[in-house]
């Protein structure tokens, strides 16, 4: 799946976390092997967290982003937009579309990675837009699209069949990939939400058992072609 520093990957998360929960072992091997890696977040915003009782400035989000990026090798991440946490339903779709084609345009990528859609109204918003942007073109250099999980692809309908699977064994750095979430220290949840470091490496396990190896990735794939 990589190829020692060929590729030119695109990340599309909706949220700051949302990139190490679907693709941080991706992000860690991909730039560890001197491939190209630019990780672009939907949203942050000051926002209410329920699980600490605190709110959680913008701010603090993007230096958690800055943390987690840093940790994983990663020097090319942006944030879209600083204010639309939890709004990002609000944007007017074509600008959402519009800015996906400038990030497409702009970054030339050969494999791109956006979020499986769920019950939250920022990630349907992304996706929605990621498939508008990601629509066939002529001399497109993209021969990879997949959607990269989070823990709560559990509670969403319908589930989208008839993709892909495609597997990635990150055992090599499933401890770099959950100490990268743990930068997000504003995210953390206790052992028993899905949103905890241990159910962060448990999950990988899950998904290596699937495959056959320690730790894994799963990426359910919407396109793929031979270049």
């Amino acid at each position: 799946m990589l190829s020692a520093g060929n590729e030119r990957i695109l990340i599309i998360a909706p949220h700051a976390d949302d990139e190490v929960l679907g693709c941080g072992g991706l992000i860690e091997k991909a730039c560890r092997y001197q491939n190209k890696v630019k990780v672009v977040v939907g949203a942050v915003g000051d926002t209410f967290f329920w699980h600490t009782q605190q709110p959680v400035a913008a701010d603090i989000r993007k230096q958690e982003l800055s943390q987690a990026m840093h940790y994983l090798g990663c020097d090319d991440y942006e944030v879209l937009y600083d204010d639309k946490e939890s709004w990002m339903d609000t944007i007017p779709q074509r600008e959402l579309i519009t800015e996906i084609d400038h990030l497409l345009i702009g970054f030339q990528p050969t494999m791109v990675f956006i979020p499986y859609p769920s019950f939250h109204q920022d990630h349907q918003a992304l996706f929605n837009a990621c498939m508008a942007g990601l629509r066939p073109k002529p001399s497109s250099n993209i021969k990879l699209i997949a959607m990269f999980e989070y823990p709560f692809i559990i509670w969403q309908f319908p589930k989208i069949t008839n993709v892909g699977e495609l597997y990635l064994d990150i055992s090599d750095t499933i401890d770099r990939k959950v100490e990268a979430f743990c930068k997000h220290q504003s995210q953390i949840r206790s052992d028993q939400s899905l949103l905890s470091p241990q159910v962060v490496k448990e999950w990988a396990r899950f998904r290596g058992l699937e495959f056959g190896v320690p730790f894994a990735e799963k990426y359910h794939v919407l396109r793929a072609a031979l270049l």
